[in-house]
């Protein structure tokens, strides 16, 4: 694959023509309208397309941080209702207790009240009894008295020996 001396010729007058001041102008101007072309055409839309994009993630990221801070906001609240929920279960809890011991309070006290009539009524039927026991007895030693008075004088008794003969035996009783 040598050369032959032709194509080195060739070669030589393309080489030449290439560094001729005229040719070197011409290729000056070729690139520098094949840079403003390129600058035009390629550098600037990427810059303007990297700027849009750039605009777009520093939007996504305010609105990331926008939404970071009100997701927080939200945990914040959410926490402070949370709080509140406890804090009022634990008050409904707490007068569910108290409105529990009142009632066992009343009932207990209700109860108290009940017995206590009991033991009163029961007190006044006893006493009731005993009085007419009492009577009863006092009647019957009357009697008995009455009968032994006069089996013992051999006579009959006025009402007014019987009645001195009573409250004799009956304050007799009483000191005994």
């Amino acid at each position: 694959m040598l050369m032959t001396m032709a194509e080195s010729r060739l070669l030589a007058v393309s080489l030449s023509e290439i560094f001729e001041p005229s040719s070197i102008i011409f290729h000056l101007i070729a690139l520098v309208i094949l840079t403003v072309g390129l600058y035009l055409l390629l550098f600037r839309p990427v810059k303007r397309m990297i700027k849009q994009r750039q605009e777009k993630i520093r939007k996504i990221e305010k609105e990331n941080a926008d939404l970071n801070e009100e997701v927080k906001e939200m945990k914040s609240g959410i926490e402070r209702v949370l709080t509140d929920a406890k804090k009022e279960a634990a008050a409904i809890q707490e007068n569910a207790v108290k409105v529990a011991n009142q009632k066992a309070d009343d009932i207990v006290s209700s109860a108290r009240r009940q017995a206590k009539n009991l033991v009163e009524r029961t007190e006044q039927a006893m006493e009731e009894e005993y009085r007419k026991l009492q009577e009863d007895i006092e009647g019957q030693i009357a009697d008995v008295s009455l009968a032994v008075a006069q089996k013992v004088l051999a006579r009959e008794i006025t009402p007014e020996d019987d009645k001195k003969l009573i409250e004799d035996c009956l304050a007799q009783w009483s000191k005994d």
